[in-house]
């Protein structure tokens, strides 16, 4: 499913962080155009490279979420994803009935510049050294090892009004997209609220990394620098599906399923 995409850009301006414009984007009918989607229905999935000006689609939705939430300004976010935007990667699920995009993952790759979860975590307040995170977590080799830099959904596709589709298409895309890469590990700094739904309602295996306690973090009052081994992905994703009560399980199964298995899962176009 994912070949490597990364290494092949250059660090972006601040314009590349403006939120996007309500209703529908050009940019993303060109890239609709120019890339058609190869599976039906209403939401579809790309991979894009941060060398193509497409990957500015993925970067907008960041923006749009994360001023919304935690209050980054453009030029905040250009900053910190500037040193590794030439190592990033973009998960993007667009709407084709709005002609938008809907939530953006970021994938980070070992580079000559490291992780930015593992560098900015060697800083107070936490102050884990990369040593220590290898040696907890038993990392052998860091150009295994994916960076979630972030995930992003719009407000108007996220929770149960959208049935956590758009949420549940970036995290199997993910689980795939690791897996087949050959990826072994998995580190993020995530906010606490989105931590707590991705481990107590997917089941999915992250621990806080060398377990470290809650902490501030680029406008988020409560974050968690989080780990997770990727070979155990799937099994941990289905055994939580199977847990869940008889009531709950036709309305969420389709969730779990995209995440522990690529069911309902579109297939994603590679863009470079």
């Amino acid at each position: 499913m994912l070949e490597s995409l990364s290494g092949r850009g250059s660090a972006r301006s601040v314009d590349s962080y403006r939120p996007p414009v309500i209703g529908q984007n050009q940019d993303l009918a060109r890239l609709l155009s120019e890339w058609p989607l190869t599976s039906d229905g209403r939401f579809g999935c790309y991979l894009i490279a941060d060398s193509s000006p497409y990957s500015d689609l993925a970067r907008g939705v960041e923006s749009c979420v994360f001023q919304q939430f935690f209050g980054n300004e453009p030029a905040l976010l250009a900053a910190e994803y500037g040193p590794y935007e030439e190592s990033s990667s973009f998960f993007l699920v667009v709407d084709r009935d709005r002609c938008q995009a809907a939530g953006a993952l970021r994938v980070i790759e070992n580079s000559d510049r490291g992780l930015k979860t593992l560098n900015d975590i060697a800083r107070p307040p936490l102050s884990i050294s990369l040593e220590k995170v290898i040696h907890h977590h038993q990392i052998e080799d860091l150009d295994k090892c994916w960076d979630v830099g972030t995930v992003a959904v719009l407000k108007e596709y996220r929770g149960r009004a959208s049935g956590h589709v758009v949420s549940s298409l970036l995290y199997g895309m993910l689980r795939a997209g690791a897996c087949n890469a050959g990826m072994e590990h998995l580190v993020a700094v995530l906010d606490t609220h989105a931590y707590q739904q991705i481990v107590g309602l997917l089941g999915a295996p992250f621990v806080p990394i060398a377990g470290s306690e809650p902490f501030e973090y680029l406008g988020s009052p409560s974050s968690i620098a989080a780990y997770a081994p990727t070979e155990p992905l799937s099994r941990c994703v289905a055994a939580r599906m199977q847990s869940l009560d008889s009531s709950l399980l036709p309305l969420l199964k389709p969730l779990f399923e995209r995440i522990a298995y690529e069911s309902h899962l579109p297939a994603v176009v590679q863009v470079t």
